[in-house]
């Protein structure tokens, strides 16, 4: 399929696939890169080291946004 043709394709979506899409297509840009692999590698460092929530936590703090209407 040529780069007009997918185009063409994207165009025919509804607006909330698009966003999906462009999801998508922002993860497949970064998921092999060397910079995304060293922030997971970090984050993996961070929550080892005990900074991480608990579900529990989670769940706490999502009710209260979700009170906040945010």
């Amino acid at each position: 399929m040529s780069l007009a043709e997918i185009q063409s394709q994207v165009k025919a979506l509804p607006p909330s696939e698009r966003v999906v899409l462009s999801a998508y297509l922002r993860h497949l840009s970064r998921c092999d890169s060397v910079s995304n692999k060293q922030s997971l590698d970090a984050a993996a460092a961070r929550m080892e080291a005990g900074e991480k929530v608990s579900r529990a936590q989670l769940v706490r703090l999502h009710e209260s946004l979700k009170a906040e209407g945010v």
